[in-house]
């Protein structure tokens, strides 16, 4: 310990040597009281600790408190933003920087869930209500998903005494049809896959063997459910869930008010919703696809469990896709549509490249239909005479637009599952 009384000493500390001979003070009184009364001693040391106390948390100020960084608050900021700017620019490149990587690894598309956010932003709906995966950057500077937060209510509980279900159960039993159906399949592949394992009753361990096999069997068990059409992620079956709810619930016939205006923008948006979703499942198949070509034993294996992806870059595939719906309007003319030599040779390869393009473009369209849809919201003011009319004439526009859309996700969904089976083809080798 460097002393502070020796002149001019080099490291010496004169913060330090107050505390130590603070603990030198405290231990000589120790010492001396040994055999005094413990009251005496107890009120003594008290005082002396707490000034110890004090003074060594003035040494050493507490670290500050850093808020976590939230990729649902940072997706908020941006979509409030408008779309194109230079802050918007700013803001998505910044997004990137933080949570890009770890989404890619996740599985998750961050184009496509920033249109989701907005598609949702200019509807009204909740960004916080499950739509975008909870990453946050904690003090340890890593993107890390979390649970979703619960909310604090902000009033008091409401009675629900005497409501009643005005949903017909039968259009529920529809909404939830596909949720039931994928968990059926997950329930039946678990239980014809699943193997069995003798631990030992000691110690209840489970050999590395045993761990390779669980490993390999689940690898089989997911890509089967993805080959079989099964949801990929929880967000896709969500967005299934809450726009299966709207499509099966009865519609008006006409147009009369701007109330009724209002309810056929709300179709549109999930009509629009529905075929970003459609997409968005698509692209996750390719995107774990492709992701399985580089993962190790038993990560790359295929549901046949047989065969497993091995990136090679000296392979290649030709794609041709036929039957593809035509949008005039977009360009979209080409069928069929034909690429050749697609491989993962280089760090920008083709495959990737044809899938972040095909991307890119569907959401340039969807992004104009979503933006119409919110600009006729703001526009919706019943007390300007003659304004029924004229939204009438932009919703005729925004049907237009949305059923292109739906077209574009029909054509670019085709595309996709395409790609996803001649990897699977081009890529697959023995186990």
């Amino acid at each position: 310990m460097v002393d502070f009384t020796t002149p001019n000493l080099c490291g010496a500390s004169e913060q330090f040597n107050k505390l130590a001979g603070q603990f030198s003070s405290i231990k000589d009184s120790l010492q001396g009281q040994l055999e005094g009364e413990i009251d005496s001693l107890k009120s003594e040391l008290t005082g002396s600790l707490s000034v110890l106390e004090a003074d060594i948390k003035g040494l050493i100020p507490e670290l500050p408190e850093i808020p976590d960084v939230s990729l649902i608050s940072e997706i908020q900021n941006l979509v409030s933003l408008p779309t194109g700017s230079l802050s918007s620019l700013t803001s998505l490149a910044n997004i990137k920087l933080k949570f890009g990587d770890a989404l890619d690894e996740a599985g998750f598309s961050l184009d496509s869930l920033v249109g989701d956010a907005t598609a949702a932003f200019s509807g009204g709906i909740d960004l916080c209500g499950g739509g975008i995966p909870n990453f946050v950057i904690g003090p340890n500077g890593k993107p890390t998903q979390k649970a979703e937060d619960a909310g604090m209510p902000d009033g008091d509980p409401v009675d629900e005494d005497g409501a009643d279900l005005t949903t017909p159960s039968a259009e529920i039993n529809t909404s939830n049809a596909a949720l039931a159906g994928d968990a059926a399949a997950a329930s039946a592949v678990v239980k014809e896959n699943l193997p069995k394992t003798d631990i030992a009753s000691e110690s209840g361990d489970v050999s590395d063997e045993a761990k390779t096999e669980y490993a390999k069997k689940d690898a089989i068990m997911r890509a089967k459910l993805q080959k079989d059409g099964s949801a990929p992620s929880p967000q896709v079956q969500k967005v299934s869930n809450a726009t299966a709810t709207d499509s099966n619930l009865p519609v008006k016939d006409s147009l009369l008010s701007a109330d009724d205006i209002i309810v056929e923008l709300k179709q549109q948006q999930n009509r629009l919703t529905v075929a970003n979703n459609n997409l968005n499942k698509a692209a996750q198949r390719l995107s774990f696809i492709i992701q399985k070509t580089r993962k190790p034993d038993p990560e790359n294996i295929l549901a046949s469990g047989t065969e497993k992806l091995v990136r090679d870059e000296s392979k290649s595939f030709r794609l041709e896709v036929s039957g593809l719906p035509i949008i005039a309007d977009h360009d979209l003319t080409t069928d069929p549509f034909v690429r050749s030599k697609l491989s993962f040779a280089g760090k920008n390869h083709s495959i990737g490249k044809l899938g972040t393009g095909i991307h890119k473009v569907y959401y340039s369209f969807s992004g104009i239909a979503s933006l119409g849809i919110k600009q006729a919201y703001r526009a919706n003011d019943p007390d300007v005479p003659g304004n029924t009319g004229r939204l009438k004439g932009r919703l005729d526009r925004i049907i237009l637009r949305v059923t292109d859309v739906e077209k574009s996700s029909e054509r670019f969904v085709k595309i996709y599952d395409e790609m996803t089976n001649q990897i699977e083809k081009t890529y697959a080798v023995p186990v």
